[in-house]
C-alpha cells in the first residue's frame, strides 16, 4: 500500500463530498455492459462446449448468434469495461490514502485479470469471423477469457466485501486472507447469477424486439432461442432471492440501514414480477414480455448497485469523516503556507506607511508622549533589527504592558502592516535619543 501510494495525491474535501457519486456513476457504466459481456461469453462457451462434443445441431448456431448479439464492439469493452476500472481504481487510491487496507491493490489485480479477460472475449468473438479456425482453438480461447474474467471479478468480489468490513481492514493484506469470507462468495454468486438472467433476457430482446439487431429465424430455431433465452432468464431470476438474502444476511452491522432493506424488499418484489412474465413468454409464447422482463431486471441491477452504494457508504462513514477532517487541515495548513510566501512577496511603501501611521495609529500613539498607549520612543528600541517581531505584534496584537489597554487588532493588509512598520522604525531612527 506504501508503494500505490507514491501514484496518488492526497484528497481534498471537497473531491471527497462528489467521489460517492462518481463512484455511483461508474458501477451505472460497468455493471450492466459487464453483466451482459460475462453471462454473453459464458451461455456462447457452453453451447460451444456442445458443439463440440457433438451435442445438438443449434448449438453453433446459437453460440455464434450469442457472442454477435450480446458482445458490443470493441470500443465498448474499452469506454464501458476497462476505463470504468481505472476511474475506480484512482477514485479508491484516493479514499483509502495512507490507510491501513488493502482494496486498492486488490482492485489493481481485478483490473489487470478483467482488461485480459475482455481482450480474450473479444478475440473469441473475432474468431466467429475467421475463415478457418480450429474449434478446439476458439473454444480455448473461449474459456480463458472467462477464466480471466471469473477470477478477475472473484477479487472484485472480495475488493467490494472487504470495503464493508472496517472491523478487518488491519488484518487483510493478501486476497487470500478474505477468499472463504461468506459474503465475497455470496456477492460473486449472486453477480453471476444476475449475469446468466440479464443475457439471457437481453438474448430474447435484442434477437426479436429490437428492431436493430432482430432477424428472421426459421420457426425450429427461433422456438429454441426464445426457449434457451427465456429459459436462462428465468431460471437464474428465480435463483435471484437466494444470493440477495445471502448476501444481506452476511453484509457487517456497519453497512446495514433501514434504506438497504426497503430497497432490497423493491427489488425482491421486482424479481417476482419479472418471473411472472418470464412464464408468460415460455409457456404462452408472448415474446414481447422479453422486453418488459429485460427491462425491469435492468432496473433490478440498478437498485442493487444504489443499495450496494448505500451500504458502502454507511460502513465507510468514519473513515470518509476523518478523511475530510484531514484535507481540511492540510488544506488549512497549506493555506497558512502560501499566506506567509505571500507576506514575505510584499514590500513596504513608506508613503503608505505615513498615511497608515496618521490614519490608524496616531489615535493612540505618539513618539514622544503618553496618550492611550505607550510612546513609541519607550518601546520601538527593543525592536531595532528585529522588524519582522514589531511586524507580527501588529497582524495579532497581544497585551504586553499592564499599565496600558491591549491594543485592537487593525484590520490592516500584509502591504499596509508591512509599510507602517518601516515607517515607524525609520521615524524613530530620527528622534532625540
Amino acid at each position: 500500500m506504501e508503494l500505490l501510494n507514491n501514484f496518488f495525491l492526497p484528497p481534498s474535501s471537497d473531491h471527497l463530498h462528489l467521489v460517492k457519486y462518481l463512484i455511483l456513476i461508474v458501477y451505472f457504466i460497468h455493471i450492466p455492459f459487464i453483466s451482459l459481456l460475462l453471462g454473453g461469453t459464458m451461455l456462447s462457451v457452453f453451447f460451444r462446449l456442445l458443439a463440440y462434443s457433438g451435442s445438438p445441431s443449434h448449438s453453433i448456431q446459437i453460440s455464434r448468434d450469442i457472442v454477435d448479439t450480446l458482445i458490443l464492439r470493441k470500443s465498448a469493452g474499452i469506454v464501458l469495461g476497462v476505463l470504468p476500472l481505472v476511474v475506480l481504481l484512482l477514485i479508491e487510491g484516493q479514499i483509502f490514502y495512507d490507510a491501513n487496507i488493502s482494496v486498492v491493490k486488490f482492485l489493481l489485480y481485478a483490473t489487470v485479470l478483467i482488461s485480459v479477460g475482455i481482450s480474450l472475449a473479444y478475440f473469441y468473438q473475432y474468431s466467429y469471423q475467421m475463415a478457418e479456425v480450429s474449434s478446439l482453438f476458439q473454444l480455448m480461447v473461449g474459456m480463458a477469457s472467462l477464466f480471466f474474467l471469473l477470477v478477475g471479478y472473484f477479487i472484485f468480489s472480495v475488493n467490494s466485501a472487504l470495503i464493508f468490513d472496517p472491523g478487518r481492514w488491519a488484518n487483510v493484506n493478501r486476497p487470500e486472507h478474505f477468499l472463504f469470507s461468506w459474503n465475497v462468495i455470496a456477492r460473486f454468486l449472486h453477480f453471476l447469477s444476475a449475469s446468466l438472467a440479464v443475457s439471457g433476457l437481453a438474448l430474447v430482446f435484442f434477437s426479436f424486439n429490437w428492431k436493430e439487431t432482430r432477424r428472421e429465424y426459421e420457426p425450429a430455431y427461433a422456438s429454441y432461442l426464445q426457449k434457451v433465452g427465456g429459459g436462462v432468464g428465468l431460471g437464474f431470476t428465480l435463483v435471484q432471492p437466494i444470493f440477495i438474502f445471502w448476501n444481506l444476511i452476511t453484509l457487517p452491522d456497519p453497512a446495514l440501514s433501514m434504506t438497504v432493506f426497503i430497497c432490497t424488499l423493491l427489488a425482491l418484489l421486482l424479481i417476482l414480477f419479472i418471473a411472472l412474465r418470464l412464464y408468460h413468454l415460455l409457456v404462452e409464447k408472448q415474446i414481447r414480455q422479453g422486453t418488459i422482463s429485460f427491462a425491469l431486471f435492468v432496473v433490478v441491477l440498478i437498485i442493487m448497485i444504489v443499495t450496494d452504494h448505500i451500504a458502502r457508504e454507511a460502513a465507510i462513514q468514519n473513515h470518509s469523516q476523518l478523511l475530510i477532517t484531514r484535507a481540511r487541515e492540510i488544506e488549512a495548513e497549506l493555506e497558512a503556507k502560501r499566506e506567509i510566501e505571500k507576506a514575505a512577496a510584499v514590500q513596504p511603501d513608506l508613503s503608505l506607511g505615513e498615511q497608515v501611521f496618521k490614519t490608524q495609529c496616531t489615535a493612540c500613539h505618539r513618539f514622544d508622549q503618553k496618550i492611550v498607549g505607550p510612546p513609541y520612543n519607550s518601546v520601538l528600541g527593543k525592536y531595532e533589527n528585529r522588524p519582522e517581531d514589531l511586524i507580527a505584534f501588529v497582524r495579532n496584537p497581544s497585551k504586553v504592558n499592564p499599565e496600558y489597554p491591549a491594543m485592537p487588532k487593525l484590520g490592516l493588509s500584509e502591504r499596509d502592516i508591512k509599510s507602517v512598520v518601516a515607517y515607524l522604525l525609520q521615524e524613530w531612527e530620527k528622534q532625540p535619543k
